[in-house]
């Protein structure tokens, strides 16, 4: 008879994920994984067969939404096209909830593997088109309530809003003294991307 596991992977896999991403891959030893997680070594590497395995594992559970509401599912939230859009980026920049570390993990991990290494890169650029195509149905929906600006190209806007969102995560680590800025740049873009006839309406 298969011996039980003595902890919940689920249960450690989300432990992990929040240690990576507070403090980066080279950032997190293994010891430090087998103190946050309260498992043995070897049921580590059991599991998830290396520290390398597990990391990828955490970014796959950030990823699909573990940690937050996923971009697709603000920007399909509210009637206005563009109130989504807006609720999208003053998500990405609002201070973290209790226990949850600052920044985004994915953006972290853009910027301590940048394109070094295939896996993960393959994954992050599936993230940032996932973003990009949903932004551009929100374009396309703005623009179809009439709400989006004339000459604004939704294809290009929402290559840039995925930009400007990954900006505002890093910002927002900055702390409370970045808030104005934040605010400053959210309405910014906003009133570049708005219709004046949506603006007279509202």
């Amino acid at each position: 008879m298969a011996r039980r596991k003595e902890f919940d992977p689920e249960v450690a896999l989300d432990a992990a994920m929040r240690l990576f991403w507070r403090n980066g891959y080279e950032g997190t030893s293994t010891s430090d994984l087998v103190d946050g997680l309260g498992i043995a070594r070897a049921s580590l590497y059991g599991t998830f067969g290396s520290k390398r395995g597990l990391y990828l594992a955490a970014l796959d559970r950030f990823l699909s939404g573990a940690a937050a509401p996923s971009p697709a599912d603000i920007l399909a939230s509210r009637a206005s096209a563009l109130d989504a859009v807006r609720d999208l980026l003053e998500t990405s920049a609002a201070d973290p909830k209790p226990g949850t570390p600052q920044g985004c993990f994915a953006v972290n991990a853009t910027v301590e593997h940048g394109d070094s290494d295939p896996e993960i890169s393959r994954r992050l650029e599936g993230n940032r088109s996932r973003l990009e195509t949903a932004l551009y149905g929100a374009l396309l929906r703005a623009r179809a309530q009439g709400e989006l600006a004339p000459g604004i190209d939704p294809s290009s806007a929402a290559t840039m809003l995925a930009s400007l969102n990954s900006g505002l995560k890093v910002l927002s680590c900055a702390g409370e003294g970045q808030r104005d800025r934040i605010t400053t740049t959210v309405d910014t873009v906003m009133a570049m991307l708005t219709s004046p006839a949506a603006a007279v309406t509202d």
